[in-house]
């Protein structure tokens, strides 16, 4: 029986082959519909690297290197201009790259065979994990002379799926991943509303009902659960290829505010404290969102996040659908000046939890975590409404002591920002000086690079500042110890002018400008015209780059190599960001 067309070779000449490449394009064209996910791209390139190097090493123990060369060859002549250059970068380093000493008792053969069964099996497990289908069982079962066709260009093709996402550098930027739109399901909200009137009384406190326990409020909060427009919201950040998302019903309630003044003593003046909800920080690439949806007319009460710019702040007005990450995003509420409210101002609290796709068990282990520790937290917080004694006095001050705690060390230091010190630290005295001293021109230059999705402007600025200061430290550390006063007066003088420069030029532009605020659309572009500007080119960088001169040209005798590449380093890192700034600035 003859094959079907489809199932025949595809016929390509010579031209489409090494000259337009048409054959590579086609082929990548079907590798990437399997290769969608970042993360599975990611594993791809170490565990393709890892079975290479091992072919590699293997060829090289066999005395038989013209079996790398023909394959740089092949793939030169066949694959695109970049991609055959870093393709053929990377297999004279893995030629380069022997057996580690660790594994000098090892047969090189095992070593060699080993690595390319892992190197191969390793990317089944990938897919598994990233919930992605295999190429190969695409074609194999119907086109099996692809698979050798698949085996020449499968590096080549994660190179590129590297390329397309160029180089995964956007996801060291901080984004802003809060959903913000109107719910669809208005007669839901219109439902709840008219409950709430009839069956919740005024009080001075605020009243949380638990709307799947109510007869009258389950229908309407599930209507809401799977609001379409609330979905898409959340599709905007969260990306189907990458996340599933599911409702967690336990946690949901209906948020009734107190009438007449808060009160200082009981933990509702929490709400108007700057807090995270939850603890759960540190689960990786899980999160649990609180969805806020207004159910009554609001404009008076405002909810505000600290590590987003202030134009991010919203008033959750009636069907209005606010959602934040419960265990990282910092917030509070305050008042809109002169803004009043004729209504009690009441919400339906969601919760929703998002989580890697198609790691179900894991997405509901977080979400019973979250759920447990909600319902200890709310037992406590209702405990404090009506306070009755030491103990619940206590409690309340606990609870609104700890909170303020968190949310100074979050909006000034930040947890992971922690973890990454102190792992730096771990490392040894020169990767901590390392990866600490430049990690800032890092976010400088991919923020300015990579500026969509929308930017989390305070959590970017505090991450600059946090490890600007960390460099500066180092810095002081390392070359006050060389000053000779009053012999190094004249340096020390054009050092602090270079610094007093930036600082002239920060205080022109204010802190939100001077952190890429107009670049990033959060304030309107200004002409600046003031001293150091108008005078001096880019100011801000000049200043630094002066100042860094000075230090190597004037102690250049004392300095030791170890700090005169430190030193060259800051002004290479921001020479770097000044051209990329002349090159792709918008202003």
């Amino acid at each position: 029986m003859a094959a079907k067309a489809e199932d025949a070779p595809q016929s390509y000449d010579l031209s489409s082959i090494f000259w337009t490449k048409a054959a590579y394009h086609d082929v990548a064209a079907d590798f990437h519909k399997f290769h969608k996910h970042d993360l599975n791209v990611f594993l791809h390139l170490w565990t393709t690297g890892l079975g290479l190097w091992g072919a590699v090493q293997l060829a090289m123990i066999l005395e038989q290197p013209i079996a790398v060369y023909v394959y740089i060859a092949v793939t030169g002549v066949t694959c695109p201009l970049v991609i055959s250059v870093l393709h053929t970068a990377m297999l004279y380093g893995m030629m380069h790259t022997p057996l580690p000493a660790v594994m000098d008792n090892l047969d090189p053969m095992y070593v060699c065979g080993l690595a390319i069964a892992l190197g191969y099996g390793l990317q089944d497990v990938a897919h598994w994990m990233c919930d992605e289908k295999t190429f190969m069982n695409d074609y194999i079962a119907t086109k099996p002379w692809m698979l050798l066709i698949h085996t020449l260009w499968l590096m080549p093709l994660v190179i590129e799926s590297v390329l397309m996402r160029y180089c995964f550098l956007p996801n060291l930027v901080n984004r802003n991943k809060n959903v913000f739109c109107q719910a669809a399901s208005r007669k839901a909200v219109e439902d709840l509303r008219e409950w709430v009137n009839k069956n919740i009384a005024n009080v001075k406190v605020t009243t949380h009902v638990w709307p799947h326990k109510q007869e009258g409020t389950s229908g309407p909060v599930t209507q809401l659960e799977n609001d379409a427009a609330i979905m898409a919201a959340f599709r905007k950040v969260f990306a189907a290829k990458h996340f599933d998302i599911k409702p967690v019903q336990e946690m949901n309630e209906i948020y009734v505010t107190a009438v007449g003044a808060k009160s200082d003593i009981n933990s509702d003046a929490v709400f108007y404290t700057k807090h995270n909800d939850g603890p759960y920080w540190f689960l990786p690439s899980a999160s649990l969102y609180r969805v806020l949806v207004g159910v009554t007319p609001n404009k008076m009460v405002r909810t505000r996040f600290n590590l987003q710019h202030e134009s991010e702040d919203k008033v959750v007005d009636m069907y209005d659908v606010l959602g934040f990450d419960y265990n990282r995003e910092l917030h509070w509420i305050d008042h809109v000046p002169g803004a009043t409210n004729t209504e009690r101002r009441t919400l339906i609290k969601l919760h929703f939890i998002v989580y890697p796709k198609g790691w179900h068990k894991y997405g509901q282990l977080c979400a019973n975590l979250n759920t447990n520790y909600n319902t200890w937290a709310r037992n406590n917080f209702l405990q404090t409404l009506r306070i009755d004694g030491w103990y619940d006095f206590a409690l309340a001050w606990w609870i609104w002591l700890t909170t303020i705690f968190n949310a100074t060390f979050v909006e000034k230091v930040g947890w992971t920002n922690l973890i990454y010190i102190l792992g730096c630290y771990a490392m040894g005295p020169t990767p901590f000086l390392v990866l600490t001293s430049f990690r800032h021109y890092c976010i400088y230059i991919t923020t300015f690079a990579f500026r969509n999705p929308p930017v989390a402007h305070g959590e970017f600025m505090r991450d600059v500042l946090l490890f600007k200061t960390v460099a500066i430290s180092h810095l002081s550390r390392r070359l006050l110890p060389m000053v000779d006063l009053p012999n190094d007066a004249p340096g020390l003088l054009l050092v602090l002018a270079g610094f007093a420069t930036t600082m002239l030029a920060t205080a022109r532009l204010g802190m939100a400008r001077t952190y890429f605020g107009s670049e990033l659309g959060f304030v309107k572009p200004q002409w600046i015209t003031g001293f150091p500007y108008g005078y001096i080119p880019h100011p801000m960088i000049v200043g630094q780059l002066f100042a860094y001169s000075t230090v190597l040209l004037w102690w250049w005798d004392r300095i030791t190599t170890e700090n005169a590449l430190l030193v060259a380093g800051h002004i290479g890192f921001y020479t770097t960001h000044m051209v990329q700034e002349m090159l792709t600035s918008s202003y």
